[in-house]
């Protein structure tokens, strides 16, 4: 596995060299699941719970980044060939079906949100180098599908995107030559005046949003926050340096994130003692979620998607074997990541795919 420059607008290329045609998304239809496909991790204690079913939701998708899952579906973002608009936003049943396309003719489409009425996303213009650093944006569609809405254009990359009930929330990295220049941007969820709530940032990345507060990492594996309203940005762990700082996700009391070994972190929301929860297990960590009781992780490098207990442990291989996993997401009962694939760098891809293991 090769580094290129670094992991910015939601897409692999800017980070970790690799390289697909959205599922139905040439008449806006879809395609039937595949059969699901029993599942299990390495030898050695490590694995899902026995029993559990790795179920493929999706096939055949163009180079998915990010993914969300609300009560009835999941969400996921195809980034398309390098400087090409053949990126989609997609969604399938969360038991599996008819994989329907939301919006297409996307540029680096990459990390994705949802809420209770619409899809969010972000596109990046930084993933070949060819295409005019001013197309990158943030959009949104309807859930049930229609016509999208562009919130936000002329960007260099767009990375990281959170949603609140009046807000969404995104990350723009600032291109290499001009760092540090990243900015975070918030804008009200019907469109409108956008409000700079943090600026002069060294490649900002993951983002996510609290009542309060706005939490990021940037390309060094530091970890901020700043209020909603902007103000004061506040350094809540410092970063190892190096292309990092790429998964975050929040619970009640603590922030997670992680760094490329991979390494992952906790911290206490207002800042305080930082804990590592895991270090050197796998290679090269990417997506990230929590609940109740543990934080889930893929490892981009090493093909597997792992957990480990909130309070720290021995970290679970949950299942291995998968092509390039990056974004993740989990609900009360499953986890669900994005296979990037693609061997072919920078070019066509249709190999990345929509996994869910049940139970969790």
């Amino acid at each position: 596995m090769k580094y290129a420059k670094a992991l910015y607008g939601g897409v692999i290329a800017f980070a970790l060299g690799c390289g697909g045609k959205a599922l139905g998304a040439s008449d806006g239809g879809g395609m039937a699941s595949p059969p699901p496909v029993e599942g299990s991790g390495p030898p050695g204690g490590s694995g899902p719970e026995p029993g559990a079913t790795v179920v493929m939701l999706a096939s055949g998708q163009n180079r998915p980044v990010g993914i969300a899952v609300d009560g009835t579906h999941v969400y996921w973002a195809n980034g398309g060939a390098y400087d090409q608009t053949d990126g989609a936003v997609m969604k399938v049943p969360l038991g599996g079906g008819v994989a329907t396309t939301l919006a297409t003719g996307q540029l680096g489409a990459g990390h994705v949100v949802v809420d209770a009425s619409n899809v969010y996303w972000t596109s990046s213009a930084d993933r070949g180098g060819k295409a005019p650093a001013s197309m990158g944006a943030v959009a949104k569609v309807p859930l049930g599908g229609g016509e999208p809405t562009t919130l936000y254009s002329g960007a260099f990359a767009p990375a990281g995107i959170a949603v609140d009930s009046t807000k969404v929330y995104w990350t723009n990295a600032d291109p290499a030559s001009q760092s540090p220049n990243g900015t975070v941007i918030a804008v009200p969820i019907g469109g409108g005046a956008l409000a700079t709530i943090a600026s002069k940032q060294n490649g900002p990345f993951a983002l996510a949003v609290d009542t309060t507060s706005a939490y990021w990492t940037d390309i060094g594996g530091t970890l901020l926050k700043v209020p909603m309203t902007g103000g004061a940005v506040t350094t809540l762990a410092s970063g190892p340096g190096g292309p990092t700082g790429v998964g975050i996700a929040l619970d009640a009391t603590n922030v997670y994130w992680t760094v490329n070994g991979p390494t992952v972190m906790k911290v206490p929301l207002g800042g305080g003692t930082v804990t590592t929860l895991v270090s050197g297990s796998g290679e090269y960590a990417y997506g990230m979620a929590v609940d109740d009781a543990n934080v889930y992780w893929t490892n981009y490098g090493d093909g597997t998607v792992m957990k480990v207990p909130l309070g720290g442990g021995t970290a679970i291989t949950l299942v291995s074997g998968q092509v390039s996993p990056v974004g993740i997401a989990v609900d009360a009962t499953s986890v669900y990541w994005a296979n990037y694939g693609c061997a072919n760098d920078g070019g066509a891809c249709s190999d990345g795919s929509i996994m869910k293991l049940t139970p969790k």
